[in-house]
């Protein structure tokens, strides 16, 4: 009879047990691989996950939103991975919580300092895992995960430090996405400036701004979210910290589990979950200091340069130099400040589970299609004014019909003035037509408007390509051509105030902007030297051919 009732209350027992998915009990409950603790409300779950690449086999204890079991947002080893299915999370008879392994034990949470009997070990529905003394009155929590985050900031948690213990909380990146050994950045609570900072190796990399409200920062704008965020943050002797909380707006869809943690990425970035919205390191990169963004500490060639990172498609050539650093502790985010501090390296990328460094030592060559592999390199503004190399044989093609237009408009202007008692319509002809010996039809003359730069009629005629030697026309670019035509013509306008100068033509012809329609060369303002000698009055002092003689600085 004894030994029905004995089997009786096991069964009871063992059946309360596996009911309470979300708790483990002192005395003998465990988790191991095969078993996980589900919150009550389903949101989360704490048991072991492999992570990093595909032939991986480490194993690691954390808790994870639904079934997002490749980035756990708490991980409990996360510098310290056990091999294959070992792993054991054990509450034991002497009040102690810890995670063994078939190598031992590898992490202590909590060792009581007297003998208790009821404690218990709960996932709560804020994620938070729970170590209570069920023992005292109010279940005094002796051990919790949200004191020890990893790289996510869930509503509820703090960030920042408590006096009285000296426990401090921020998050610390991933290495890699593949990764989760600590990285190079943290999110801090600056407690004097009262905003969020994100530091790359001790070095702050981005500030939040100011606590604005208790509705946002300077540099975090959530305007039309579909969620309301609200933050708290609480200052006193004892403790200094922020924290936020989060309701449904007019935007949240009604389908969707209202929830939001921060995850702070391994290259720096902080990405909310429900809204998608990022703010933070990503827009760093090297000597821009908007959006909240430090200027990075290097040497001279960076700083005076204004160089910067960029992310571009491409390739470096098999002959440029290049050196591999193969430590696995070294994230993307160590590459490229090794990179910045060496002014011989022009890029950088990532080797295995995206760690480890390979500098390159040479010119990139970009691919626009975006086929290529991409790259970290360090780009630099061109100086004002500077022509890019891959259009300084535009310009030197371009140069030739400015000069070409511009000189024969000065060549006949002088002419003119030189000649202008004489009867010289054939030698200003000559003068203006391209090739007198070739079949191109000879300049009109029509007794008024004098006479018409060959380039002028063939614009207004809508064939200014015409001006091209046929044997080139086939291995020139025919806009490339059109441009300098239309920027020449701009050059030799009648009223010299409407000509461009030389810094204008240059960002003319290496650019894509419109340009406005030419207008009429100074050449057909003048009357008919005809007209002029064949009358019979006696030469006057001063001009009578209505050109006005300017004294011409270069400008």
């Amino acid at each position: 009879m004894a030994r029905r009732i004995y089997r009786f209350l096991l069964v009871c027992f063992c059946a309360s047990h596996a009911l309470a998915a979300d708790t483990l009990y002192q005395g003998g409950d465990s988790l191991n691989s095969s078993n996980t603790l589900v919150s009550k409300n389903g949101l989360f779950t704490l048991g072991f996950t492999i992570l990093g690449s595909g032939e991986s086999s480490a194993s690691y204890l954390g808790i994870w939103y639904y079934n997002n079991t490749s980035h756990p947002f708490w991980l409990a080893n996360r510098d310290k991975p056990v091999a294959g299915n070992s792993g054991v999370l054990a509450l034991d008879g002497s009040g102690n919580m810890k995670l063994t392994h078939s190598g031992g034990d590898l992490v202590h949470f909590y060792s009581s300092p007297s003998s208790t009997t009821n404690l218990t070990a709960v996932l709560e529905d804020s994620g938070n895992f729970v170590l209570k003394d069920a023992n005292s009155l109010s279940d005094r929590i002796l051990w919790q995960s949200f004191d020890d985050p990893t790289d996510t900031f869930l509503p509820g948690m703090k960030l920042g430090i408590n006096y009285t213990s000296g426990q401090t909380w921020s998050l610390t990146s991933w290495t890699s996405n593949l990764v989760p050994a600590p990285g190079a950045f943290t999110l801090e609570w600056e407690r004097d400036t009262h905003e969020l900072v994100i530091k790359r190796r001790t070095q702050t990399y981005w500030t939040s701004g100011p606590l604005t409200s208790y509705t946002g920062f300077e540099n975090i704008v959530i305007e039309s979210a579909p969620l309301d965020f609200s933050y708290i943050n609480v200052s006193n002797a004892d403790e200094d910290y922020i924290m936020f909380t989060i309701s449904a707006n007019q935007y949240t869809p009604q389908d969707r589990t209202i929830f939001s943690m921060w995850q702070m990425k391994y290259d720096g970035n902080i990405v909310d979950n429900f809204t998608q919205l990022e703010y933070g390191a990503t827009s760093c990169k090297g000597n821009n200091t908007d959006a909240g963004c430090e200027k990075w500490s290097g040497p001279a060639c960076r700083s005076s340069r204004n160089s910067n990172f960029e992310f571009r498609s491409g390739s470096f050539g098999i002959t440029v130099p290049r050196k591999n650093d193969d430590n696995s502790s070294l994230s993307i985010s160590d590459c490229k400040d090794i990179c910045w501090k060496n002014c011989s390296c022009f890029g950088v990328t990532t080797i295995g589970n995206h760690t480890g460094c390979t500098f390159f030592y040479g010119n990139f060559t970009p691919d626009p299609t975006g086929r290529q592999a991409s790259y970290d390199i360090i780009v630099q503004p061109e100086p004002t004014g500077q022509v890019p190399p891959g259009k300084r044989k535009w310009f030197l093609i371009i140069l030739a019909p400015v000069g070409f237009v511009s000189m024969m408009g000065l060549a006949g202007l002088m002419w003119y003035l030189r000649r202008r008692r004489l009867r010289a319509e054939k030698y200003l002809k000559e003068l203006l037509t391209l090739d007198s010996t070739s079949d191109t039809p000879e300049l009109e003359n029509d007794g008024n408007k004098g006479h018409n730069l060959k380039a002028w009629e063939l614009w207004k005629a809508g064939t200014p390509f015409e001006l091209v030697d046929p044997i080139l026309r086939e291995s020139c670019s025919k806009d490339q051509v059109l441009r300098c035509i239309h920027v020449g013509l701009l050059c030799v306008e009648y009223n010299a105030t409407d000509r461009p100068n030389m810094s204008d033509v240059i960002t003319m012809l290496t650019s894509e902007a419109q340009l406005r329609l030419p207008k009429l060369p100074a050449f057909t303002s003048a009357r008919s030297v005809v007209e002029e000698t064949s009358s019979s009055r006696p030469a006057e002092c001063g001009s009578i051919n209505n050109v006005t003689m300017s004294t011409m600085n270069a400008r």
